[in-house]
């Protein structure tokens, strides 16, 4: 299923930066937030994760990251998890495929990922829920929401390159 051998290691180590960055995403007291928003630290995760490492771990991933941001920020359990896990993969086939792995396709991907899932959520708890007015959401949660996970996806990129560099098997013949 997995490409390498290693992979509990590299599960374990992104384990640990997901769980990391979930504190800092969903418990207030810690106060990690902008305008009253936070983050969606998660998501830039999962993106990270399928920028680097092969389809089906990143989809592993992004269902695993999914189910953790269901348990405290969404109304229903899987939502999260199932845009977070079709998001991963076929981001890591489009990189396969026909873009480059930069970073600056790494910051548009997470920005076109988290507005993607900003505005599923917003129509999602339309359909079923009464959320507030579509302009007032843009402006207290959307925006916010946005620009803040746009600022630290610079600062979450070094991480899961570093995670990927330390779970990396280089061949002996390389050095």
């Amino acid at each position: 299923m997995f490409e390498r051998s290693d992979t509990p290691f590299k599960a374990i180590l992104y384990g640990l930066v997901m769980l990391f960055l979930y504190l800092l995403q969903s418990v207030p007291a810690l106060g990690f937030r902008f305008m009253g928003c936070s983050p969606e630290l998660l998501l830039l995760l999962t993106v990270g994760a399928a920028f680097f490492e092969s389809e089906s771990f990143a989809a592993f991933f992004g269902l695993a990251a999914g189910l953790l941001n269901d348990v405290v920020t969404s109304d229903v359990v899987g939502a999260s998890a199932i845009f977070f896990m079709f998001s991963a993969f076929f981001i890591s086939i489009l990189l396969q495929t026909a873009l480059r792995r930069i970073f600056l396709t790494y910051v548009l991907l997470s920005l076109g990922c988290c507005a993607l899932y900003l505005i599923c959520e917003y129509l999602f708890l339309a359909m079923f829920f009464s959320p507030p007015p579509f302009w007032i959401s843009v402006c207290k949660i959307f925006l916010p929401k946005f620009l803040f996970s746009g600022a630290l996806c610079y600062l979450i990129y070094p991480v899961v390159k570093f995670c990927h560099g330390k779970t990396t098997r280089r061949n002996e013949s390389e050095f």
